[in-house]
């Protein structure tokens, strides 16, 4: 189960991996309307989701930063590209999460994720698992058809895909693959990033629209979305976990 240890940043939370464990830092704001997971596979927390974190709850919500990886998984081979494994992990924690909701650990609550860059199909595969229980996604960067086209097929939370305008290739292999979903999408440019992206113009528009999209469909989601204990997907088999390849 979760391992909480309060301290003034939040409360750090770990679970056990088959490599150690993973890491992860959960905000929970009094009166939120839901919670983001921000997803990512690293060495440590990356300190632009760190501060992504903090402007999505100076906008009201509560979050769960969380890291994929093990410290000493740093140096596998290809493992932060290892969808299936990365999905397997994110799952874990979820189910905690929402573990920790029905036995009034946490308030019940809307769940959104947040990835970047390689974790993108990471919460897109996990989504379509979970179906209803994530209110909303938001992706910057990274190609969603790594998901597999079934589980975007499968797809029914809102997704909201940000790219930086010189993303062209990016762009246009993710406008294809949005074909493949029915549900509600979107896909929006952003001004450059770059470096300095504690000042970047770039990363001020990837947090105001992530904050205002999950904003609109946690009040869309409540009293929905968070009841639901489903782990259903159309044309996916119930109860399958996703393999390690």
């Amino acid at each position: 189960m979760f391992d909480f240890t309060t301290d003034s940043a939040g409360s750090p939370v770990s679970v056990p991996s088959e490599h150690g464990l993973l890491h992860g830092e959960l905000a929970l704001l009094p009166q939120a309307p839901g919670i983001v997971v921000l997803a990512h596979a690293g060495l440590s927390l990356d300190r632009r989701e760190k501060i992504l974190a903090s402007v999505l709850r100076h906008a009201g919500l509560s979050t769960l930063n969380l890291d994929l990886l093990a410290r000493q998984e740093e140096h596998f081979p290809d493992i932060h590209n290892n969808v299936p494994l990365l999905a397997r992990r994110l799952l874990d924690f979820l189910g905690l999460l929402k573990h920790q909701m029905l036995l009034g650990g946490m308030e019940l609550q809307p769940v959104g994720l947040f990835a970047a860059n390689s974790t993108t199909p990471v919460v897109i595969r996990v989504a379509a698992l979970r179906d209803h229980d994530i209110a909303a996604i938001v992706c910057r960067g990274g190609l969603i058809d790594l998901a597999g086209v079934l589980y975007l097929r499968s797809l029914e939370s809102p997704l909201l895909l940000l790219h930086e305008e010189s993303d062209a290739q990016h762009i246009t292999s993710n406008r294809r693959a949005l074909r493949e979903i029915h549900g509600r999408k979107e896909i929006r440019t952003i001004p450059e990033i770059g470096f300095d992206y504690a000042i970047s113009r770039g990363f001020a528009a990837c947090a105001q629209e992530a904050s205002s999209w999950f904003r609109t469909h946690f009040k869309n989601n409540l009293g929905q979305g968070e009841c639901h204990d489903v782990q259903r997907t159309k044309g996916i088999q119930q109860g399958e976990e996703p393999p390690i390849q």
